[in-house]
């Protein structure tokens, strides 16, 4: 993945984390049994790291789009300007 992507993970792990934490303490102090946090801070890990596969995923497929759209476009390019040297070789020949 390239270097975007992942400074996007990371920025992404560091909030989650943050948020896991808040929402543990929060529950913590509510008197939340340490199993259930456990087992539900586990549940909202598991989730995450799926959340963050269909992310990379997506990222992926889009990044691989972009790259094909670039390289149509430089062919397109290539051929416009095949084109136009060809027109000016004509109109050259016409003066």
């Amino acid at each position: 993945m390239n270097r975007e992507t992942d400074r996007l993970a990371d920025i992404l792990t560091e909030m989650s984390a943050k948020a896991l934490v808040t929402w543990m303490t929060h529950s913590a102090l509510k008197g939340v049994p340490r199993e259930v946090l456990l087992v539900r801070g586990n549940d909202f890990v598991y989730a995450l790291h799926a959340n963050f596969v269909l992310l990379r995923d997506v990222l992926s497929e889009t990044l691989e789009d972009i790259e094909q759209q670039s390289r149509d476009l430089e062919e397109k390019l290539d051929s416009l300007e095949q084109r136009l040297l060809a027109l000016q070789v004509v109109a050259g020949n016409r003066e």
